[in-house]
């Protein structure tokens, strides 16, 4: 069975309408910028934590059974310094499978964390971890080990967000912004139109 989503956070989105652009569940007192260019895996809630910003201005594909703590920062873009009202081209931010954020952490633009990645609390990633098991920590945050933690079995009825598995392929080529996507954004690019004979 899925993991239940609080009342309080349902209350927030569908009645008043806090990060009610989301399609996954967020705290009311995190925010939220660019929810159509956020790829989510399955059984993954980031920001379901209070106090957590998750901007994904140049996009962010998060992996399945992701658990992001409190007052995390994911960050996607920086502002052109010629120019504040743009923003620098950089690749999107990804973070692999069964990863787990701690409470307090940054993770900046175009950083790829590997599956089963553990940043510990307060840590600033500013460079990507390809190597999976990696545990990271620091600021900067730095590869200090790795670990041996079995990999936490998903719920077969587990959904993206609020999406059901069998309608995200649907859901995702009708919602989400695939350009910032990077490699992730192609599966869900419509094929070319083949012109009919006549």
């Amino acid at each position: 069975m899925s993991r239940a989503i609080p009342w309080r956070v349902r209350f927030a989105q569908h009645l008043i309408g806090i990060n009610g652009a989301a399609y996954w569940p967020m705290h009311p007192h995190s925010q939220l910028a660019y929810p159509n260019r956020v790829l989510l895996g399955r059984d993954s809630w980031p920001g379901i934590e209070p106090l957590c910003y998750v901007s994904a201005n140049m996009g962010l594909v998060i992996g399945d059974g992701v658990r992001i703590g409190r007052e995390v920062g994911l960050i996607t873009g920086n502002h052109d310094p010629t120019r504040l009202t743009n923003y620098l081209e950089v690749a999107p931010q990804i973070i692999g499978h069964h990863c787990i954020v701690e409470d307090g952490c940054t993770i900046l633009p175009g950083v790829e964390l590997a599956d089963f990645c553990i940043v510990t609390r307060g840590s600033v990633v500013t460079r990507s971890c390809l190597k999976p098991r990696s545990i990271l920590t620091g600021n900067p945050a730095k590869v200090v080990g790795t670990h041996d933690r079995p990999v936490p079995a998903i719920a077969a009825d587990a959904k993206h967000g609020y999406i059901p598995a069998a309608d995200f392929d649907a859901f995702s080529r009708r919602n989400l912004r695939h350009q910032y996507l990077g490699r992730f954004g192609a599966a869900f690019t419509p094929p070319s139109s083949i012109a009919s004979r006549p």
